[in-house]
């Protein structure tokens, strides 16, 4: 790796940290370049504009939670399944701002109308392929039942653990209701309810 790859991978990492304990509408790239100790016009030789080191930061992060989401290889297709579902509650759990970093992303990426996604469309296919394998070696051991549409079922559970999740991570307590249940508790109910529809008894 030469010099300006490690400066780089500095200034995205610092960006990260800035961005999920700020939110990405107000930070701006002087904040960025005074919390790298650099001058905006070094910012640019690495990031040429504010979408590009977002949409980066973006990546890096989804790298990080892809070697998290890394399948073992014991148990059965069940266990892998169980434990690739319940990564959304342990990453909730210990790195809720990545999930109100998420939900800001989208917002940004809709009002910016940032077309340049396929490195991070990309990273999308790592779990996918993870969520798969495990299904598939599920189904051969009996440890899983065969689901219609495999990829309507992946989709529409990750979605909707997603949505929760960054729902649960960026919204204060609004209604007296909002206060009734543990946030955590709600997401795990979630995964149960996947699991316990995919469980071959």
């Amino acid at each position: 790796m030469g010099i300006k790859d490690i400066r780089r991978s500095f200034i995205l990492e610092r960006a990260i940290r800035i961005f999920c304990d700020n939110s990405i509408a107000e930070v701006k790239i002087k904040d960025v370049a005074a919390y790298c100790n650099i001058g905006e016009a070094t910012f640019y030789r690495y990031f040429p504009k504010k979408t590009a080191l977002i949409v980066a930061c973006a990546v890096k992060l989804q790298e990080k939670v892809a070697d998290y989401f890394a399948s073992d290889a014991e148990g059965n297709g069940f266990d892998k399944l169980s434990r690739f579902y319940y990564r959304f509650y342990e990453i909730f759990s210990d790195h809720r701002d990545y999930y109100r970093f998420l939900s800001e992303f989208d917002s940004y990426c809709i009002r910016e109308a940032v077309s340049d996604l396929e490195s991070y469309s990309d990273g999308l296919d790592v779990f996918k392929a993870r969520f798969e394998a495990a299904y598939k070696e599920g189904v051969e051991d009996g440890s899983v039942k065969k689901v219609w549409d495999l990829d309507l079922f992946y989709y529409s559970t990750t979605h909707a653990l997603l949505s929760l999740c960054k729902k649960l991570a960026s919204e204060a307590y609004i209604v007296r209701q909002d206060d009734l249940t543990d946030k955590r508790q709600e997401i795990r109910t979630m995964i149960d309810v996947v699991l316990q529809y995919l469980k071959n008894e």
